[in-house]
């Protein structure tokens, strides 16, 4: 799993930190001044550090000056998290070796992303999908036997029935728009729910996985759906809108569906292990076909 080291002093912005990133499938450490920052970063060898400027003991300056000068933390990448918006600042956080730069008030999805394609960029273990920066299949199974452990855990698989039409009709990008936006609504609703024990994973497209409690999965099975529903309108064009169905094809063989939908049902947990193998060996073949032209090529040359 990723490993995140927040070094946030104002606790408030710390926890929100550390519960939206455990939501989308990062480790989170959190540090309330520098010289723990420090620490920390030699001792746990995050992928990324959110360091905060201001911080009661050493700014943020000087943290990233001493992660820089020592062997074992030089190389990880760095996002300065501050309410400045100097251009001396962030001058003087690049020419000490800082990767990025957020400023307060700041949009945590964009943080993210930034978090997500610095892991690509250095070559860490980033989130297989691109497009939500959800857990795959292989980190679903790493936190699977804690979630399993849990005596009050309940699990949700949430399918978008209908996704593969239409991503036919509309394109890729359309389809893709439609995975992210399930993507967000879903975490959105954790994050209100119960964000501190809840687990979301994307094994396929249009499958996500939920973990959370009987408690939460109770609101979460009625508002997902009501939220969808609510939505699932806008994913399509004006002449689909009017007649309430999705024209599918074109001409004579042309045919009316169902707006996409969104069906969720608990599974248990030899059922959830079903599931991921099915994704893993739907993955596994998928690759070997790619290989195979490649390795036909490389044969020829």
């Amino acid at each position: 799993m990723n490993k995140l080291l927040v070094v946030e002093d104002e606790v408030i912005t710390s926890e929100l930190l550390r519960r939206y990133f455990q939501i989308v499938g990062y480790e989170v450490i959190n540090a309330l001044n520098g010289s723990d920052g420090v620490r920390l970063a030699i001792e746990e060898q995050p992928v990324v550090i959110i360091l905060d400027i201001m911080l009661p003991d050493i700014d943020g300056f000087e943290v990233a000056k001493k992660l820089r000068a020592d062997d074992r933390t030089k190389q990880i990448p760095i996002i300065f998290l501050t309410q400045k918006d100097d251009r001396r600042d962030k001058l003087s956080g690049l020419s000490i070796g800082v990767d990025d730069y957020v400023t307060k008030p700041f949009d945590v999805e964009e943080l993210r992303l930034r978090v997500h394609n610095i892991i690509d960029r250095f070559g860490g273990t980033p989130l297989v999908d691109a497009r939500t920066s959800l857990p795959n299949t292989a980190l679903i199974k790493e936190r699977l036997p804690n979630l399993l452990d849990a005596p009050d855990a309940v699990f949700l698989d949430a399918q978008i029935v209908g996704l593969g039409p239409y991503g036919e009709q509309y394109g890729p990008v359309a389809e893709n728009q439609a995975i992210r936006t399930t993507a967000k609504m879903i975490n959105d609703l954790l994050r209100q729910v119960d964000p501190s024990r809840s687990f979301i994973g994307h094994p396929s497209d249009d499958h996500f996985l939920i973990a959370t409690t009987t408690a939460a999965a109770e609101r979460l099975e009625k508002k997902l759906i009501e939220d969808f529903n609510e939505r699932v309108a806008n994913f399509y064009d004006t002449a689909d809108q009017e007649r309430g169905k999705m024209k599918f094809g074109e001409g004579d063989s042309a045919k009316m569906l169902d707006f996409m939908s969104l069906k969720l049902r608990r599974v248990g947990a030899d059922a959830l292990r079903a599931l991921i193998k099915r994704t893993e060996d739907a993955a596994r073949a998928a690759n070997e076909a790619q290989s195979t032209p490649r390795e036909a090529e490389e044969k020829q040359d």
